[in-house]
């Protein structure tokens, strides 16, 4: 049978914090605005769109375009010394992948984003199949599309946010929660909550 672990990345996988919440004070600061940092945390994980309108409720275009640059030079740069995956995540993708398990990206980012942050937490070569905004406007319409992909007979799908919850509910596959992520209080619907990366695998293998 063939089996998925079905992973988000920003909250799940990276501890995204270490370097967005400076590079979004640069940019801010850039704009004549400052955040406070519970702000910052809570556009981690939402989509391109999700986060402007979060924070600006709407750009122009040339803003938009001039905005998305220095998001991506400020993080791409600090990524270089502050990237780094959650403590316990590598052991867990370890344990799934000796146990059978084939493993996949589902994100809220677009492909060029998600690589580079993999590449620099490490743990690129575990992701041979990426799901990305290229394949939907939301999180559950890009769990759709890849679940249609892999065409595997189970999945479950490993996530810090409640959009996560909702894109495994509408596609009808278990869910684990990462309480270790930036919104612990969203999470608690999840089939199981865990509280450490290196509870994942356990979780994933109680699920299918």
């Amino acid at each position: 049978m063939s089996k998925y672990a079905i992973f988000d990345i920003d909250g799940t996988l990276n501890q995204t914090a270490l370097y967005a919440l400076e590079a979004y004070q640069r940019a801010l600061k850039k704009r004549g605005r400052r955040a406070e940092e519970a702000e910052i945390i809570s556009c981690i994980g939402l989509s391109p769109a999700g986060i402007i309108e979060k924070l600006f409720v709407s750009l122009s275009g040339e803003e938009l375009a001039d905005w998305r640059k220095d998001i991506k030079d400020y993080e791409f740069q600090l990524m270089e010394e502050h990237a780094a995956a959650f403590p316990g995540v590598k052991e867990s993708l370890d344990k799934l992948l000796e146990a059978g398990y084939q493993l996949a990206i589902c994100s809220n980012a677009f492909p060029e984003h998600i690589e580079h942050v993999l590449e620099m937490i490490h743990l690129k070569d575990y992701f041979p199949v990426i799901g990305s905004l290229n394949m939907g406007s939301s999180k559950a319409e890009v769990l759709g599309t890849l679940l249609k992909q892999l065409g595997c007979e189970a999945a479950c799908l490993v996530g810090d946010r409640k959009f996560d919850i909702d894109a495994a509910r509408q596609n009808q596959i278990p869910v684990v929660g990462c309480a270790y992520g930036y919104a612990p209080e969203e999470i608690q619907s999840a089939d199981r909550v865990i509280g450490h990366g290196g509870e994942i695998a356990e979780a994933v293998m109680a699920l299918i």
